[in-house]
């Protein structure tokens, strides 16, 4: 079968405990979703940091310096892993393996239903305490964790202008109030950013 190149975004955090944002691509099949290449995409971000740190010249031998890249790759976690393109925002339910009495929701952006099916699974794990520690370092044991999740409902779940009305009433209400609000302005900017790209035109006031 065919094989493409997919392109990912991935924040990743190294050993000093800064994060940096790589670009990386794996090569995929074309019907795979994006969950059946965590793997690899987290080992390509690994490796990524990991040769922005090892320095080739210093290396008698190729296999020298790959090792000294995959024992650097090790070191570097991920926080999150997206596609390129405009985000829309989503709402999941689901729950791990067959324990369909403690099921989680709740909202992700994502370019498309793949992403946001990626990323709902990211989220159920998170919450059921499935995705935790050496999980954000290990390949495999990241595959596991979101291959464990069942989604029942990815959806799409724009914003609306009520919910920004919301939002922005709350926020000036917490400002009146002498409160912190740099939480709320956050949330407000995020909504502000998730609203669709393409809406609407109000249509033409009727002439009398």
């Amino acid at each position: 079968m065919n094989r493409i190149i997919r392109s990912y975004i991935a924040m990743m955090c190294g050993p000093d405990g800064l994060e940096q944002t790589v670009t990386i691509e794996v090569e995929s099949r074309p019907d795979t979703p994006m969950r059946d290449d965590a793997g690899d995409i987290l080992q390509a971000a690994q490796k990524r940091c990991a040769a922005g740190v090892v320095d080739y010249d210093s290396f008698n031998s190729d296999s020298e310096y790959l090792n000294m890249v995959d024992a650097r790759a090790a070191e570097y976690h991920v926080v999150s892993i997206r596609k390129p393109g405009q985000p829309v925002r989503f709402a999941y339910e689901g729950y791990v393996g067959e324990n369909d009495e403690a099921v989680f929701s709740g909202p992700v952006i994502a370019v498309d239903t793949d992403e946001a099916d990626f990323a709902a699974r990211w989220g159920i794990a998170l919450q059921a305490g499935t995705l935790k520690g050496s999980a954000f370092f290990d390949p495999e044991l990241f595959s596991e964790a979101l291959e464990s999740v069942e989604v029942v409902r990815c959806s799409d779940h724009p914003v609306s202008l009520p919910e920004l009305v919301s939002s922005a009433r709350t926020l000036i209400a917490a400002h009146e109030r002498g409160e912190p609000i740099s939480d709320l302005i956050d949330e407000l900017a995020v909504l502000t950013a998730l609203v669709p790209i393409h809406t609407p035109e109000a249509a033409p006031a009727a002439k009398d």
